[in-house]
């Protein structure tokens, strides 16, 4: 948030704080550091849609920026995006460069999702160095989707094709909003002209939460592939899921015997088992 203020001029704006049902006194102190900020706070945690979902209803700007908790400006690059979204009516959702700390692009899938993508994923196979190879390019062009760690949207996108699926608490939301929207003849853009530093992780592997948040995303995992893949991949894609599931319990008891277990949730035995035996949703032919 400091850094929003800092970084942010030659434009009108807002900052909305959505506080998920936090417990540690987060809330409280980012309005007592930052008393011009409007802070929602929901009684439950209604995961990056829901939570979203309740920022973007009062909020009043021409354009609505998602902006994820672990990420830093560190130049004026909303100013530079509404300047081109102005001059570029045509597209309707833009994100622009994500970096890490070293200023080094970090990698963005800019096409739509494919069965082929989730078996790689599954498999921890997926390559990353692919999405890396098609951002090659100078200057900003139109995708078929973008990252949410800076999702920008036009406030009469959502008048026209509504809010983020609620489906989805963690990742995949981006993908379908995006999906969505090119379906009702909007385009999607990615803005390299300009970028932020994303603190990788920081928000998702917090020990705490880690175990809620490999759920969540199983979970979300589902709930996209039924929207959006045939039965014959969804099936699929479960028979994947459920068969890691058992392996990774029989090399967590295993490494576990030897006295080399991995600490935390990513190595548990007893979640790989509890995922494996999460009650999922209902297929139905398409």
């Amino acid at each position: 948030m400091r850094s929003v203020y800092d970084q942010t001029s030659g434009i009108d704006f807002e900052v909305i704080v959505v506080d998920n049902a936090s417990s540690d006194g987060s809330a409280e102190a980012a309005k007592k550091s930052f008393p011009k900020i409007e802070l929602k706070i929901n009684e439950t945690n209604l995961g990056f849609s829901g939570g979203n979902n309740k920022g973007i209803q009062i909020s009043r700007g021409r354009f609505v920026v998602l902006l994820n908790s672990d990420t830093l400006l560190t130049e004026n690059c909303f100013e530079k995006i509404v300047r081109y979204l102005d001059d570029h009516p045509e597209f309707h959702i833009c994100s622009p460069e994500i970096t890490d700390d070293m200023n080094k692009a970090l990698p963005m899938r800019h096409w739509e999702d494919k069965p082929i993508d989730a078996v790689y994923r599954i498999l921890g196979m997926y390559s990353f160095s692919r999405d890396a190879n098609q951002m090659k390019g100078k200057g900003p062009r139109e995708v078929e989707t973008v990252g949410g760690q800076c999702f920008v949207v036009r406030r009469s996108l959502f008048e026209q094709i509504g809010l983020l699926d609620e489906t989805y608490f963690l990742y995949n939301e981006e993908d379908d909003f995006c999906r969505l929207a090119r379906k009702s003849g909007f385009k999607v853009c990615y803005f390299p002209e300009t970028s932020l530093v994303h603190f990788f992780g920081k928000s998702t592997h917090l020990p705490e939460i880690r175990e809620k948040v490999i759920i969540e995303t199983y979970k979300s995992d589902l709930n996209f592939y039924a929207k959006h893949y045939s039965l014959f991949w969804n099936i699929t894609l479960r028979c994947l899921y459920k068969t890691t599931f058992v392996l990774g319990a029989i090399k967590a008891f295993t490494k576990q015997i030897m006295g080399t277990n991995i600490q935390g949730p990513d190595g548990s035995a007893a979640l790989k088992l509890k995922l494996f035996f999460l009650e999922t949703p209902r297929l139905q032919k398409k």
